[in-house]
């Protein structure tokens, strides 16, 4: 069943703005039963968890304990509209989207980039439930838990509070069976997003951080095309569905809530939505990796890595497996991280004949394939359509750092 819970006053900060997009079909009333996926053909590019560049726009929320007991035993009902969760009031077309009491907002540290995309994400864990806590993997979530992370673009990146522009919302949801990732599209009046599982495309246009007018073709994820980022291979050989930010290296951070600022881990703890926990001196913490003065060019870096890269480019990923490149912040192999590493199936036209030379970025392939927006050739795959700028030179200055060395 649906969590429907009281509604807390704190609206998020993203506020309305309209759309000449064609309209989405509105919602169709909520049977309560569950929606499955047609196997709709994809029309674009999964998050993977995640991209902005460095903008997230979480919001507390009241910081009172959730009320009211929902039934997680059984399969959720994953509705046709967004509302049908009852994960907030109100709609961006009168001013905002408000978290309900126990969905609570979070940011991370350093989020993954979507096309400059301003995102806001909330967690709910069902009431009686609690989240267990792990040190490198994402939190451990029980059945019922739902994660939302909602895609906007302003009118101009530099004041991303206003004349926003609401695309999607993706829900994903804890079932008895595992995880499950929901595309929502925001309809053109701002008053509903409805179920999209075959994914939708959008034309957005944005004034960027530089005065600069940017316009693209935006494409919401399929259902489906969500497995490409959001898997692990488990000891079966099955690629499983995971989430991707909600990890305590990101989490631990500050953010506010009813008025006073917390740690977001300890924050959860002390709602009983959280245990295990260790001493705050013992918890991970990922960098701001575009903060000078939050960490050194190489852990910014490999932050950078560890949250656009790792979900794909890691021992038990897919991508990694198969190219034995890896891109998790705790690889400790410089070949495997790829210094002087050719690629398995690059193809030609990448930039160069290794993944990294050290002191080289315009001879690295690694550095080619984020700055690129070519199909087929940029990194990741899906995920973005516009190259992060601020990533790419981010990489550049971290190869040209090393020492140099001669690949052969």
């Amino acid at each position: 069943m649906s969590p429907r819970l009281p509604a807390v006053l704190l609206a998020l900060t993203l506020a309305a703005c309209g759309s000449s997009d064609p309209e989405v079909p509105g919602p169709a009333p909520d049977s309560g039963t569950p929606v499955t996926d047609a196997g709709t053909g994809d029309a674009g590019v999964p998050d993977a968890g995640g991209p902005d560049a460095g903008t997230d726009a979480g919001t507390p929320d009241s910081g009172v304990p959730d009320a009211g007991p929902v039934d997680a035993g059984s399969p959720l009902a994953i509705p046709n509209a967004l509302s049908g969760f009852g994960l907030f009031t109100g709609s961006p077309a009168d001013g905002g989207l408000v978290p309900v009491e126990g969905n609570v907002p979070y940011t991370l540290s350093t989020p993954l980039f979507s096309d400059y995309a301003v995102k806001s994400r909330t967690l709910y864990i069902p009431p009686g439930k609690t989240a267990h806590y792990e040190p490198v993997a994402a939190l451990d979530l029980p059945v019922g838990t739902l994660i939302t992370k909602t895609f906007a673009f302003p009118a101009d990146v530099r004041a991303p509070d206003q004349d926003v522009r609401f695309i999607e919302t993706r829900v994903l949801v804890r079932q008895p069976s595992g995880w499950e990732a929901w595309p929502y599209v925001w309809n053109a009046e701002q008053t509903e997003a409805t179920l999209a599982t075959g994914g939708r495309s959008r034309d957005v246009t944005f004034i960027d951080s530089e005065g600069a007018t940017r316009s693209f073709r935006y494409s919401v994820p399929s259902k489906n095309q969500c497995q490409q980022c959001h898997h692990l291979v488990d000891e079966k050989g099955d690629q499983v569905l995971h989430p991707i930010g909600v990890k305590a290296r990101y989490l631990h951070r500050a953010n506010t809530y009813g008025g006073v600022e917390h740690d977001q881990l300890e924050y959860l703890a002390s709602l009983g939505k959280l245990d295990g926990l260790p001493a705050p001196a013992e918890l991970p913490k990922a960098p701001d990796a575009f903060d000078p003065q939050a960490a050194s060019l190489d852990m910014r870096a490999r932050t950078y890595l560890d949250i656009n890269c790792a979900h794909c480019h890691n021992p038990k990923g897919t991508a990694g497996i198969t190219s034995q490149l890896f891109l998790n912040f705790d690889n400790t192999s410089l070949f495997s991280l790829g210094e002087c590493k050719r690629p398995g199936s690059a193809g030609a036209g990448v930039g160069g004949e290794f993944d990294i030379v050290p002191g080289k970025h315009d001879e690295s392939i690694l550095w080619y394939r984020l700055h690129t927006e070519e199909s087929g050739k940029m990194m990741p795959q899906i995920g973005r359509t516009i190259h992060h700028a601020e990533g790419a030179q981010l990489i550049a200055d971290w190869i040209d750092a090393m020492p140099l060395k001669a690949c052969k």
